[in-house]
């Protein structure tokens, strides 16, 4: 089945290397056989330079492109690397993680079936469950686990998910907050289903402070909310408030030990805080374009 791979990535000259690494080696044979197209796009010189030095490492393998876009936001960097995707399946992953060995082989099965419009991979921390918010990270990736496999209704992770190439999916709007929600609403109106694939698994690493942390979820969080407005006709889960309280005992039973406890019982204020904060931006409409934003604290 032949698919393309778009690689976004911003400011990331040294964990695109390994990203690239982990789409290309383990899947020479398909390459061979001309089913994988790589498109990386970025809009900085660090990036485009490491990416084109990582890639000619790779004999034989010529059917990739390195994009420069105008640096106004991961959506419009989507878009344009869509225009040059010629394949009807996309891959979508970000430069500053890596996959495990199998994972686009095991998205890419799922298209088999017709009815299947997307497919999710599983995002796995990278960062030390032993502080505060590597706690975090790892509450919420398990949190988002759980929630998948029960219901395929929830939008997949923008770390890693497939895709068909349809054109009631593109282009995206600009102002779009969090593209994986956006997709994933599209893809239910259009009558097409969502699959979760956990052992396509995505290696992150989370921010590492309060500041970033906020940050990053009001992004991600805010932009689930914010694409409600893009996407109303979709059975999609809306995130809300009342999902965090439906789910409220979850950090709790999560803990293992006393210092986890405590992070769990700290993480209520601070999800108050954030949903206020998200609820008073999307009341004022303050949402900026979807920006390149760099959680320095999330890189490695």
């Amino acid at each position: 089945m032949d698919f393309t791979v778009i690689l976004t990535s911003y400011k990331e000259p040294e964990s695109i290397k390994k990203a690239i690494e982990n789409l290309v080696r383990p899947n020479l044979d398909l390459i061979a056989h001309g089913e994988m197209q790589l498109i990386v796009v970025a809009p900085d010189d660090e990036t485009i330079a490491a990416a084109k030095e990582k890639l000619v490492e790779f004999t034989g393998f010529n059917d990739y492109l390195v994009l420069r876009d105008k640096a106004v936001g991961k959506p419009a960097a989507i878009n344009y690397a869509i225009e040059k995707a010629k394949n009807p399946i996309l891959v979508l992953t970000d430069g500053d993680m890596h996959v495990s060995h199998n994972a686009i082989r095991d998205l890419i099965r799922y298209f088999e079936a017709p009815r299947v419009g997307g497919v999710s991979g599983h995002p796995v921390s990278l960062d030390s469950r032993n502080t505060q918010f590597g706690y975090y990270s790892h509450l919420f990736c398990e949190a988002a686990h759980q929630k998948r496999l029960l219901s395929d209704y929830v939008p997949m992770s923008g770390y890693l998910y497939a895709v068909r190439n349809i054109k009631a999916l593109f282009p995206i709007p600009e102002e779009v907050r969090a593209e994986d929600a956006y997709i994933s609403a599209k893809i239910l109106s259009a009558g097409y289903e969502i699959k979760y694939e956990p052992q396509a698994l995505a290696y992150v690493h989370f921010p590492k402070n309060l500041r970033d942390w906020f940050l990053q979820k009001k992004r991600s969080i805010g932009g689930n909310v914010q694409s409600a407005r893009f996407t109303a006709n979709s059975p999609q889960e809306s995130r809300s408030i009342f999902q965090d309280l439906k789910n409220g005992l979850f950090p709790v039973k999560f803990a293992k030990t006393f210092k986890e406890m405590v992070y769990s019982l700290l993480l209520y204020p601070l999800r108050l805080y954030l949903w206020i904060s998200i609820y008073v931006q999307h009341f004022l409409k303050g949402y900026s374009k979807g920006a390149w934003e760099r959680i320095e604290s999330s890189k490695q």
